[in-house]
């Protein structure tokens, strides 16, 4: 597990723009220790690299970014002083991958409703955070209608990489976490 988050904290802040400074305080890391972590990472994933740096040069020719689904987010980089350029570089990456988790995730609500209206499923969709979707579903349906929701998902939209959900089960939220 901690293997798992160590990963987990690399992965996701390189993605979202975390330099040295911040890795290394986010591991507990020497800012040395971290740079390398960082040199490794971009080398072990070149296209990583590439993609990210894909994002933050459309940014600068065209003004926006775009989600998986194509909604768009503008930044005036013309007009922008230097702090802000490096805000906008980090913000255009972020609104690519959330932005599109955001996309899937309220596809895949619409869809689920949809199941959920229509009668075909007997469950309440009470809430949802971030990448999480919490329903209320009698004891007994749970295996049945909670796999139909993990299929819907993962199913929600054509991607090259397989799109992996999960289930938790339990009396109320608390117990989740």
């Amino acid at each position: 597990k901690a293997k798992r988050n160590f990963a987990k904290s690399v992965n996701f802040g390189l993605l979202y723009g975390m330099g040295p400074k911040k890795l290394s305080a986010e591991l507990g890391i020497s800012q040395g220790e971290a740079k390398e972590i960082i040199a490794n990472y971009f080398a072990s994933f070149p296209t990583v690299k590439q993609f990210l740096e894909g994002i933050q040069e459309q940014v600068k020719i065209d003004g926006f970014v775009e989600t998986i689904l194509g909604r768009r987010r503008f930044f005036d980089y013309e007009n922008a002083n230097g702090m802000q350029k490096a805000a906008f570089m980090r913000e255009s990456v972020n609104t690519v991958f959330q932005g599109s988790a955001a996309d899937l995730i309220k596809l895949s609500m619409l869809q689920i409703d949809t199941m959920i209206e229509d009668g075909e499923l007997d469950a309440r969709m009470l809430l949802q955070i971030h990448d999480e979707l919490i329903f209320e579903i009698a004891e007994s349906e749970v295996e049945r209608i909670g796999s139909r929701f993990v299929k819907t998902m993962e199913d929600i939209y054509p991607l090259n990489v397989p799109l992996e959900c999960s289930m938790s089960v339990g009396e109320n939220w608390g117990e989740l976490k």
